[in-house]
């Protein structure tokens, strides 16, 4: 494929006639693309997608809070947008599909934290999967992964509208990303794409799926933070007394899928990691620096949380923690512009506090916890009321913009060193998950 195609972005359609050197051939060549989608538009081609979406609409797929969340502290954030694995299609929950198996390869990998997340686009399209990224705030994550579907291989679909459409893709998410965070274009093998809705691929569609392949390894060569991963064919099971013997979940072919999915992908994108925290422009680093306050007001007006009646999860998760921490009491709060509201506290006190008393402005301002040991101790610049223990983690929204805090806080001081931030952590990824069922219902 020349450098052209790989080039030209996703705004061009199909039929679009192009100018300048060599205009005889590229005129042709868009004859030729013309006649070809007028092809793939045949009742075939049409019947194999409609048989697809025939298939997915009864398999089973998570309807769930979709992230992933690997046990530590200091979590890489990565993204996992698009279709076929992104989906999860063939289990019922996101901790069984790619977000949670990811996120637990890669904090046993690197040793920290991690949040992988997923943004699902059912249809299998690329225009649609770039649709879908629209009104996403990009700039939080260390690492997006773009999974293709199956349809464009089911349908034959032209090779260069394809590559038009992936470079647009990649294109647009580099522009809105941080300048050293990465991309990965990941291809699964036709059959075990199809598997989980009971469907074989024809020798055709495997191997124009191969063609798909190649063309995205051009494209993503000539970006410089994007890769190309294509996953590996999922072996059969040993028959005999050792396929006996597996494990039910290791028996189960869809279960195996994600797990050797999950495998690749977190090999790979463990050693990305690494190397974007080696460097001072990371987005690590500059995630952990403030966000803007009108990303974060937008966020907290998109989510009608400072209008909501607080739930009886909330409820449960703040005195879960308040237990935990062995603390007088335990809040969810929201920083807003002049004050910060409480939207479930086990105090019961006045909901709103102007924010020259508030500890979880302090908390909001960066990615690690915010804990106080004394605030009454000598030259710390923060309020003195009732409260002098306080332990805060940020509460986010589903892009990683940070809108408030979970946080317990005592009127004793204590040994900061003792306090468990990981469990911290665990209570405010418990609202995140509650925050998601809200705004989904």
């Amino acid at each position: 494929m020349s450098t052209t195609t790989t080039k030209t972005g996703g705004d061009a359609g199909e039929g679009s006639t192009r100018t300048g050197t060599g205009g005889a051939t590229d005129g042709r060549r868009d004859g030729f693309a013309v006649t070809a989608g007028r092809l793939l538009r045949s009742p075939v081609s049409a019947a194999r997608y409609a048989w697809l979406c025939a298939r997915a609409s009864s398999t089973p797929r998570p309807r769930d809070v979709p992230f992933g969340a690997g046990a530590g502290v200091d979590p890489d954030r990565v993204l996992v947008v698009g279709a076929g694995p992104a989906v999860g299609w063939g289990v019922s929950s996101h901790d069984l599909a790619l977000p949670g198996r990811v996120s637990r390869r890669l904090a046993r990998r690197t040793g920290r934290g991690s949040h992988v997340a997923a943004l699902a686009e059912p249809t299998h399209r690329l225009p649609a999967i770039r649709a879908a990224l629209d009104d996403v705030f990009l700039e939080n994550w260390d690492v997006v992964v773009v999974a293709l579907g199956a349809a464009d291989a089911l349908t034959l679909r032209s090779t260069r509208a394809w590559a038009r459409e992936l470079d647009g893709l990649v294109a647009s998410l580099l522009a809105r990303l941080r300048p050293c965070a990465r991309v990965v274009v990941v291809s699964a093998p036709l059959v075990d794409a199809l598997s989980p809705f009971g469907l074989h691929p024809s020798a055709a569609a495997d191997r124009h799926a191969q063609l798909l392949r190649d063309v995205a390894d051009e494209v993503c060569s000539a970006h410089a933070r994007v890769t190309h991963l294509a996953l590996p064919e999922l072996p059969p099971l040993a028959q005999g007394s050792r396929a006996q013997e597996a494990p039910v979940a290791v028996q189960d072919p869809t279960g195996r899928l994600y797990e050797q999915w999950a495998d690749a992908l977190s090999e790979h994108v463990a050693p990305l990691l690494h190397a974007q925290r080696a460097r001072t422009d990371s987005p690590q680093r500059a995630r952990s620096r403030p966000q803007p306050e009108r990303v974060r007001l937008d966020a907290i007006t998109a989510s009608g949380l400072e209008q909501a009646e607080p739930t009886a999860a909330l409820h449960d998760i703040a005195d879960r923690a308040r237990e935990a921490f062995s603390t007088d009491g335990a809040a969810f709060d929201l920083v807003l512009d002049d004050h910060q509201w409480a939207v479930v506290s086990t105090l019961g006190s006045a909901r709103a506090m102007p924010l020259s008393e508030s500890f979880c402005v302090t908390t909001i301002r960066s990615e690690e916890p915010f804990v106080v040991a004394d605030a009454w101790a000598e030259g710390l610049d923060l309020p003195r009321n009732d409260i002098r223990f306080y332990a805060g983690w940020p509460v986010h929204t589903a892009d990683g913009t940070r809108i408030g805090a979970l946080c317990v806080f005592d009127p004793r001081p204590r040994d900061a060193s003792e306090v468990p931030v990981e469990k911290l952590r665990g209570f405010a990824l418990d609202v995140e998950r509650e925050l998601f069922r809200l705004t989904a219902a």
